[in-house]
């Protein structure tokens, strides 16, 4: 592709991020997007074969920013329950940031169907950062690998961020929660192991 082709299908993209998110998928149409992209709908199908094409295009920045950004806040040198909150609020205030709380749920069912396969990658991605980021403080967190391997604490914590990432709530509130299940965590792996 030309640089010319390459910036057009990245405006179609960008656009497309904003209409997916404020009209979910199934009110979405192709004319939607060409008008956010500011082209004609002729000129979008240029780049795009359809509107599951566009979402594709559109899934596969969305994860590969997040995995990006999430990796930046683990090499951040802040202290662990900063670092882990910053992963992991990286999911949250993606979604939330992006997606209008009534579609989230939509998209997330969209997704697992439409780009099984570029959610399936997303994940692992995402995970293996979270989890870097326990195994980065290892030191600090003494009872990480004592009865569970960073990768299930990290496992733990992705689930429970999806479900908070699907929440309807006030985003000040999805913020609290995911302070709040970071602390617990933390602290569930800090310190001296219970007497069992």
């Amino acid at each position: 592709m030309t640089d010319a082709a390459d910036a057009k299908r990245d405006q179609v993209v960008s656009a497309a991020l904003e209409v997916f998110g404020r009209y979910g998928f199934r009110r979405t149409s192709m004319d939607l997007i060409a008008r956010a992209a500011r082209m004609s709908r002729p000129a979008v199908y240029l780049h795009f074969s359809s509107k599951e094409d566009v979402f594709r295009a559109v899934a596969q920045r969305f994860a590969g920013d997040i995995v990006a950004a999430a990796e930046r806040a683990r090499r951040s040198g802040r202290p662990i329950t900063d670092r882990l909150y910053d992963v992991l609020a990286i999911k949250v205030e993606s979604f939330v940031g992006t997606v209008e709380a009534e579609y989230r749920a939509e998209l997330f069912a969209e997704a697992e169907v439409l780009v099984e396969d570029v959610m399936v990658a997303f994940e692992a991605e995402y995970l293996s950062v979270v989890e870097a980021t326990l195994e980065d403080a290892a030191g600090e967190l003494d009872l990480l690998g004592v009865d569970l391997p960073a990768g299930d604490v990290a496992a733990v914590l992705v689930d429970a961020v999806a479900g908070i990432a699907r929440q309807k709530a006030d985003p000040a509130v999805l913020r609290l929660r995911l302070r709040q299940l970071v602390e617990l965590a933390v602290r569930g792996l800090t310190g001296s192991r219970p007497a069992g």
